[in-house]
């Protein structure tokens, strides 16, 4: 009964060898045709190389993964990180040695470059992994299609809440406005002691003499002149010295002749002048006014002051604290808020709100994450693994023909673009594991596969 027992258990052993072998042979002769994973025979029975790259200390760990690309688009497996040097170096060099397991038999490892992938958790690779180009277009269109059909009733239902929002909100900012600048005003006259010393008197006066002064001269003067001659010429000296005289006497009844006979001369001559060379005068000043703008000692100077006085931080300080206590600090302007928004009118604005939005908000949903009818959504998959399971942080993809040409070592770079994890493992019904590629998922993120998947594997690479 021993031998027996002994006979049938190596039979079944040489007979799955036997199998293994064979669907190994069949899998390498429809890999390049199909783009399949390699199967657990070629795993087990094809070709096995090692190869030995550099990498910076610390940016690998053992068992993290290597991917190729097929010709259709889709991932397989190709290797992982079997061992890493870590021995310490007397020259305290930053990069280390790796040795990459490579059980591939379409690609050898030498033909290829290898670029190190992580996903650090961060809001921005989460963003980049949920919403892909395409997902983000479908979702564009079915908001676009929402607010076409119901934008106009939303609009009606929330506009006079916002405009009635605001109209209480002005008085009240403006109030509190003035009354926070009143309690700082001892530190606003102390910044401006300050700006006006360091400044309005070393940078703005210098500016002015050096830049602006020659311009107003240079447009401002011949009209000024003309101006002047003109009214020099109307001037009445006769009239102004005798009454200067006559005010000058003692014991006369009236000392206001002169103040008489300027008030006169401004009304009756000086205005007229100054009316009739209204054009001229507003000529010299826009001539002025381009010149000083287009100057650029006058442009760089005075950018440079308001970036001086944008970054004090004292003035930063007092910025913020008087809007804190104008808005956020606001008691009566949250009152005020509060009674618009939970009166009546906003909340049959928020059930309209509810009514033509939520079909469109569980479709977005469905996009993300998933449905009972489609299952999981790869993306959303990927995310859990990544933030939920702490899997699928790193890995490295395999570029091939594109080896260096030295004959040192193969580096493996670190990319700082973000990028999807290769391969989303999932199971179906029947808790059958199975891998689902970018190849395979449309623009909605359902698969080809996924009518089955009800849940998310593990990926213990």
């Amino acid at each position: 009964m021993k031998k027996m027992t002994l006979r049938i258990i190596g039979l079944t052993t040489w007979v799955v060898l036997i199998c293994l072998l064979i669907a190994g042979l069949r899998n390498e002769q429809q890999g390049a045709a199909t783009g399949s994973e390699e199967s657990l025979g070629n795993y087990l029975l094809g070709s096995q190389e090692e190869i030995t790259v550099s990498v910076p200390k610390g940016a690998l760990q053992l068992h993290d993964p290597v991917f190729l690309q097929q010709a259709n688009g889709s991932w397989t497996q190709v290797g992982f990180v079997q061992a890493i040097d870590l021995t310490p170096t007397e020259s305290g060099s930053s990069v280390a040695s790796a040795v990459l397991k490579w059980h591939s038999s379409q690609t050898q490892a030498r033909d290829c470059r290898f670029v190190l992938y992580r996903n650090r958790g961060r809001l921005e690779d989460v963003i980049a992994t949920m919403l892909p180009p395409a997902t983000r277009s479908k979702i564009q269109e079915r908001l676009a299609m929402t607010m076409k059909q119901h934008g106009e009733e939303l609009s009606n239902a929330f506009v006079p809440l916002v405009q009635d929002s605001l109209k209480r909100s002005i008085p009240i900012i403006e109030t509190e406005l003035r009354l926070s600048v009143q309690r700082h005003r001892s530190e606003i006259e102390a910044l401006g002691d300050r700006w006006n010393d360091e400044v309005v008197s070393q940078r703005l006066v210098p500016l002015a003499r050096r830049e602006i002064v020659p311009i107003v001269r240079k447009h401002g003067e011949p009209t000024a002149e003309d101006i002047g001659r003109e009214l020099w010429d109307r001037a009445s000296i006769w009239r102004f010295g005798w009454r200067a005289a006559y005010d000058g006497l003692p014991l006369v009844p009236r000392k206001d002749l002169v103040r008489e006979e300027w008030t006169r001369f401004v009304e009756d001559e000086a205005v007229p002048i100054f009316e009739e060379r209204m054009d001229d005068i507003v000529t010299s000043i826009q001539r002025i006014v381009a010149d000083v703008a287009a100057n650029p000692e006058v442009r760089k100077e005075l950018t440079d002051v308001a970036i001086v006085i944008a970054n004090d931080p004292e003035a930063q300080k007092l910025v913020r604290q008087i809007l804190k206590e104008s808005l956020v600090d606001n008691q009566q302007l949250k009152d005020s808020w509060k009674d618009v928004w939970n009166s009546k009118q906003a909340r049959s604005a928020f059930d309209l709100a509810g009514d033509r939005l939520e079909p469109v908000i569980r479709k977005i949903g469905d996009d993300l994450i998933g449905s009972r009818e489609t299952g999981i959504n790869p993306n959303f998959a990927r995310v859990l693994r990544s933030q939920i399971l702490g899997k699928d942080r790193q890995w490295i993809i395999a570029i091939p023909n594109q080896a260096p040409l030295t004959k040192q070592l193969p580096q493996v770079e670190i990319s700082a673009e973000t990028m999807p994890y290769p391969i989303v493992y999932l199971a179906n019904r029947e808790n059958l594991p199975f891998a689902i590629t970018d190849a395979q998922t449309n623009i909605s993120g359902s698969t080809k596969r996924d009518e089955d998947a009800t849940s998310v594997g593990a990926n213990d690479q």
